[in-house]
């Protein structure tokens, strides 16, 4: 075999190392025990936080601070149906809530955010008696008062509560309007919509004087008196219907409204025709140009009126002719469909030849309807 040098001959493969022993693996109990502790430390911060919070909850909820502010919440958001609602207002059958509104907006205006509370003195169960003030009227006055709950952190809560409420209120809601109102008797008077009962009727009478002259006193017109005093916040509108429900109309004296029904166009031509009529008879009776049983046709027999007319010396012409124009209707009254007053006004002339006599002719006459037919009851010249 022949010879070769150490570095050229193959290499031996080296024996596999032995496989490793495995050893133990050493447990951490230090780290383990300081993960338990900052577990438990922070599940305790967190909980002190929690009571904290708690406790600083309940200390704002519960201090007397916060039930003033909850009480001017209502002032501060300009909640007026709180604000009304807060002054437990007793309504009646002529103020409703509508009514009250419309005079706290009249009287107060419509921005209550510069609502001021006043703190005064204390009370006998540890609480204050506060003071509301719209401007420089007091328009609201409560209590504050421990509500003798306490929590678990032994705070205490407020209880609210109106002082002075009954009268508080007479003195800010001061009822000063009426009515007084002569209506035809048998219709129907509303106050703001609101019919007035028989219970406001009027023991005071009311009579109307065009009719005096007749002799039966049951032909004249009835009226009668609805009057309230000091019963209303606002100024009431006043409505008045005859029996069917026809509005009348509405006009004021002295503080007294007088309703009247108002005539239809028909009716008032028929009136008018009447009139014009009846008044032309009677001039021409004057003049001798008719005889007294053409104007007494026109009058209401049983009268005083009639009886004092036929003893009436009227004047005398020679023969002439008569005529009349410019005639005026003016101030007519309706009472109800049977009895009218009114002012006719024409230029009467009588021609005797070689001249006119003129007269300015005026009467005011209330006529009445009998039978289907007009009449005249007084006639003032």
């Amino acid at each position: 075999m022949a010879y070769q040098p150490e570095h050229f001959k193959p290499k031996q493969p080296k024996a596999k190392a032995a496989a490793a022993v495995k050893k133990p693996r050493k447990t951490h109990i230090f780290g383990i025990l300081m993960l338990i502790l900052f577990t438990i430390l922070m599940a305790a911060s967190v909980y002190v936080w929690k009571i904290e919070w708690q406790f600083l909850e309940s200390y704002e909820k519960n201090h007397i601070k916060h039930a003033e502010a909850s009480f001017m919440d209502k002032y501060r958001l300009n909640d007026i149906d709180a604000i009304i609602d807060e002054k437990s207002i007793e309504y009646d059958k002529f103020n409703d809530r509508d009514d009250y509104l419309k005079y706290v907006y009249a009287t107060f205006g419509d921005d209550f955010t510069n609502a001021k509370s006043i703190k005064g003195q204390i009370n006998k169960e540890g609480g204050y008696t506060y003071n509301v003030y719209l401007g420089n009227l007091r328009f609201s006055r409560y209590e504050l008062s421990p509500d003798g709950e306490t929590d678990k952190f032994g705070q205490h809560g407020w209880k609210c509560s109106a002082v002075d409420l009954d009268e508080l209120n007479e003195q800010l809601f001061v009822k000063t309007h009426g009515f007084k109102v002569c209506v035809p008797k048998g219709a129907k008077v509303y106050a703001d919509g609101k019919q007035i009962g028989s219970d406001m009727l009027s023991d005071e009478e009311y009579k109307i004087k065009d009719y005096d002259d007749l002799d039966d006193k049951s032909l004249i017109p009835q009226f009668e008196i609805y009057e309230a005093k000091n019963v209303f916040l606002n100024e009431p509108v006043m409505t008045v219907t005859d029996e069917n429900g026809k509005e009348m109309k509405l006009t004021e004296e002295k503080g007294i409204l007088y309703a009247l029904p108002v005539p239809d166009e028909a009716l008032l031509d028929e009136v008018k025709a009447f009139a014009e009529k009846s008044s032309l008879a009677y001039a021409m009776y004057i003049t001798q140009d008719a005889p007294f049983e053409d104007a007494e046709q026109y009058i209401v027999k049983d009268s005083e009126f009639l009886r004092r007319i036929k003893g009436f010396w009227h004047d005398w012409y020679r023969s002439h002719t008569v005529s009349y124009d410019n005639l005026e209707f003016s101030d007519i009254v309706m009472y109800d469909e049977e009895h009218f007053v009114l002012n006719i006004a024409f230029d009467y002339h009588v021609n005797i030849g070689y001249k006119t006599n003129d007269y300015e002719v005026e009467y005011r006459l209330s006529l009445i309807k009998l039978d289907g037919e007009w009449k005249i009851a007084t006639m003032i010249m």
